[in-house]
């Protein structure tokens, strides 16, 4: 094949392709990085290449293949790794200036499972300093630079959407994996708490810090949480029966989004899925409560370990911490407190639904230097419009798929949708989404 066509090739098929040796995991490595070669220095996605370390895992693979050996289930699949989850032997910074030389001393743990499955680790992808913010101010959108590709995971957003890799793995505190996915175009997952490892990868909010896949399909998506997890697909009727969604989460957004969501409902109404409305917890109390708790818990974790340093934090974090510094204790708790509530009622809402669709972002993606974004004709700190949808299900801990609809916006993205079901059961959302959104 040639460099185009296994460009175009998604994920199921390159691996496939290679178990059979229709393709070389070799050629497929060679063609990616020849993208990163390409288009990085206009999209800056990439932070650290690892053609030598890729090439020869990539051969590896091939001359196993050829001895008969059993490959694992992501073989070859060409994948960029946030640059806050430890490669060993490569500088791992997190984006932040302090650690710009740290070398990493081992794998992270989600290293390791890419590893195990076969993946073939391409490089770092860049993230916001720190993973603090919802920008990734050095990437450029690959469709219009004009706009944000959103943050923390906006390197991994990014190359997914130039075609620089089949895969990527993000970190999502308030949204930094779905966020990026819904401004590029492309699909994020956000798995239920604790269900990935964290070990390796530099803390943001612990109580808050996932790890997640990103792909450019649902299809791609579904093959990399497998490979991820040694968990297959599995169809579930009671997630499939009924869906719920809140009006009030959907009638804020801009219309292209509103008009998108009504008409996706509709359509799985029409498909046989029971489409209810319900209220989740509201979101001007959601996003107090997560400001508290994560302002509060950033700077708590970050001032016990880099003391020293905080003064080299980016901006966006130094900010915070000074707000957090002068918080009086009793906010942070009552915060805690109505986290515990808002998780246990979004609990209840799965004892009547399999799942909720709500909208990714209640608006068209921003642009690269927004400050603010209006939200039903009030400006909104840019920062808190962002994750105004999200942030709920990093403290619930449910999981959170976050992908493209047909319909596009006037930046020409396509809308971003969630969908959230029961802790544990993401192979059945992954499931489910397939069946009703992959033409």
């Amino acid at each position: 094949m040639d460099k185009r066509e296994l460009t175009d090739l998604d994920g199921t098929a390159a691996v496939a392709a290679v178990l059979n040796g229709k393709v070389s995991a070799e050629d497929l490595t060679a063609t990616y990085l020849a993208q990163i070669e390409a288009k990085n220095a206009h999209i800056g996605a990439v932070r650290c290449r690892m053609d030598e370390a890729a090439l020869a895992t990539a051969r590896d693979i091939d001359s196993r293949r050829r001895a008969g050996d059993t490959l694992g289930p992501l073989a070859g699949l060409p994948v960029l790794v946030k640059e806050n989850c430890d490669i060993a032997g490569v500088n791992c910074s997190a984006g932040l200036a302090f650690r710009k030389d740290r070398i990493a001393p081992a794998d992270s743990d989600i290293v390791k499972r890419l590893r195990a499955a076969d993946a073939v680790i391409l490089g770092l992808s860049v993230s916001d300093p720190g993973a603090f913010s919802t920008r990734t101010a050095d990437v450029t959108h690959p469709d219009d630079p004009a706009l944000t590709v959103g943050g923390s995971s906006g390197g991994s957003g990014a190359a997914l959407a130039a075609d620089m890799c089949i895969g990527a793995i993000g970190t999502d505190t308030g949204g930094s994996i779905r966020i990026p996915a819904a401004c590029c175009g492309m699909v994020g997952l956000k798995p239920s708490y604790g269900a990935l490892s964290l070990d390796g990868i530099f803390p943001l909010v612990p109580s808050l810090d996932h790890v997640g896949p990103m792909a450019r399909t649902l299809d791609d998506l579904a093959l990399f949480w497998q490979g991820l997890t040694n968990k297959a697909g599995a169809s579930d009727p009671s997630l499939a029966k009924r869906i719920g969604f809140d009006p009030a989460w959907i009638d804020e957004c801009e219309p292209p989004a509103r008009n998108a969501l009504m008409d996706t409902l509709s359509r799985l109404q029409a498909e046989g899925v029971d489409c209810v409305g319900l209220a989740l917890p509201p979101l001007d109390k959601v996003l107090e409560m997560h400001s508290q708790i994560f302002t509060m818990e950033a700077w708590r974790w970050h001032a016990e370990h880099h003391a020293a340093d905080l003064d080299r934090y980016p901006d966006i974090a130094r900010k915070w911490f000074a707000i957090a510094e002068t918080l009086p204790l009793e906010p942070y708790e009552r915060a805690r407190t109505r986290r515990a509530e808002f998780t246990s009622a979004i609990d209840q809402v799965f004892d009547g639904v399999g799942a909720i669709l709500t909208p990714t972002m209640p608006c068209d993606v921003p642009a690269k230097t927004a400050k603010t974004i209006d939200i039903d004709g009030e400006p909104v700190d840019y920062t808190m419009a962002m994750v105004r949808n999200t942030c709920l299900f990093d403290h619930t801990g449910h999981p959170a798929l976050a992908f493209p609809l047909a319909a596009h916006q006037p930046s020409g993205v396509p809308v971003s949708v969630q969908l959230i079901c029961p802790k544990g059961r993401e192979s059945a959302l992954l499931d489910f989404a397939m069946r009703h959104f992959c033409s």
